[in-house]
Parts: structure tokens; C-alpha cells; sequence
């Protein structure tokens, strides 16, 4: 765990997953442990390298819809890169049950924005100027959603608490993008992917071997 939070982000999908399963651990279970193991020790040069003058906040964010097969809860991920190197990222279960893939990217993005709004205010603190940060999905109807607050009948069931992004793109505190998929490194975050998308993903938030 402490891998993962500190250099390591492309294991934070793993080790989610495992964690899941501390109060009731299988065989299968620990054999995916022992490969993550491997896995990291296969990598030991791999690392978040720190530099630069150049201070800009991005974010990206990712959703597998009903990946969780106890529960059917999405997983959402998130990271966040400070010149372009990763300094917050997450995967998580989702808190409910979404009913469509665009509720689920939805609360995805608001959570991120709130990482966002404290990453932005935390850097301000530091006395670091930097460009309004900017949040990448790559769900268009997503994005769509958060971008227009006209009554939606099919999104009335959605919390109130998860429109809170609308008011930060209301207010200019964020830039909420479209990215396409192939270049979202938030993908690592909710599922498994192929080695060449881990590679690309990983370059992405700054590992470096």
C-alpha cells in the first residue's frame, strides 16, 4: 500500500482489488498477492521522478461500469499529475449502485473535481502559481451532463450532492475536457488492461525506469 500511494500508482488497481478481500482471503486471493509481488519486483527501477520549473495540474478520470461482480458497484479512478508527474491518485468502489454508464462517469468527475478544488487551494497555500487546472474524461455524455443543468428525467434520481460539479464549472474553478480513451491513464486505474496500455498509462503519470 504504501507503494502504491507514494511512487507506484500503476499497482493501486491491484491492490484495490486484494484489499477487498483481507477479512476473507482464498487461495486465489493470495496467488494474486504473490503476482503483484513479482510484478514489483520485475520493476524495482520503475519510479515517480520528481522535476521541473513548469507547474500546470491536470487530472484524469475513468469509470468500469459494474466491474465489481459481488456487488455490481463501479470502480472509479482518478489521478492527478503536477508537471506531469503523479501526486493523488484512486480506485474505488463506488458508494451506489449506478443505473447507466453515464451515472457512473458522472460521479466519477464530481469526486475528482473535489480532489481537484483542494489541490488547487493547497497550491495556492504553497505560494505555487499555476494555470486553472484542467479535468480529463473520456466520456462526452459525461461531460455533457455536468456542462448543462437543464432538467434531465433520466438523471433525476442522481444525489444532489454529486451535481456539486457544475457549480466549480459554473464558478471557473476547473476545466472539465474530453480525452479520448487510448490517452487516459486513469483506464489502469479501474480495471485490468494490456501491457502495452499499462506501459502508455504509466509514461503518462511520470513513471520512469
Amino acid at each position: 500500500m504504501y507503494e502504491m500511494v507514494c511512487t507506484r500508482p500503476d499497482i493501486a488497481h491491484a491492490m484495490g482489488f486484494v484489499s477487498r478481500y483481507m477479512n476473507n482471503l482464498g487461495k486465489e486471493h493470495w496467488m494474486a498477492v504473490k503476482w503483484i509481488l513479482r510484478y514489483l519486483k520485475g520493476t524495482t527501477n520503475q519510479a515517480l521522478c520528481f522535476g521541473g520549473s513548469n507547474i500546470s495540474l491536470q487530472g484524469y478520470v475513468d469509470v468500469n461500469m459494474a466491474g465489481d461482480r459481488d456487488n455490481r458497484r463501479s470502480t472509479t479512478g482518478y489521478v492527478f499529475t503536477v508537471s506531469g508527474i503523479a501526486v493523488s491518485l484512486v480506485s474505488k468502489i463506488q458508494s451506489i449502485v449506478a443505473l447507466s454508464i453515464i451515472e457512473a462517469e458522472y460521479v466519477a468527475a464530481t469526486k475528482a473535481s473535489k480532489e481537484m478544488i483542494w489541490l488547487q487551494r493547497f497550491m495556492g497555500e504553497l505560494g505555487k502559481e499555476h494555470d486553472m487546472g484542467t479535468l480529463y474524461s473520456d466520456s462526452q455524455s459525461a461531460i455533457h451532463l455536468a456542462k448543462n443543468s437543464t432538467f434531465h428525467s433520466k438523471t433525476k434520481h442522481i444525489q444532489l450532492k454529486y451535481h456539486f460539479i457544475r457549480s466549480v464549472l459554473e464558478d471557473g474553478e476547473l476545466k472539465l475536457e474530453k480525452i479520448h480513451t487510448s490517452q487516459n491513464p486513469a483506464d489502469m486505474l479501474t480495471k485490468v488492461v494490456t501491457r502495452e496500455k499499462m506501459r502508455i498509462c504509466s509514461v503518462l503519470v511520470g513513471l520512469q525506469g
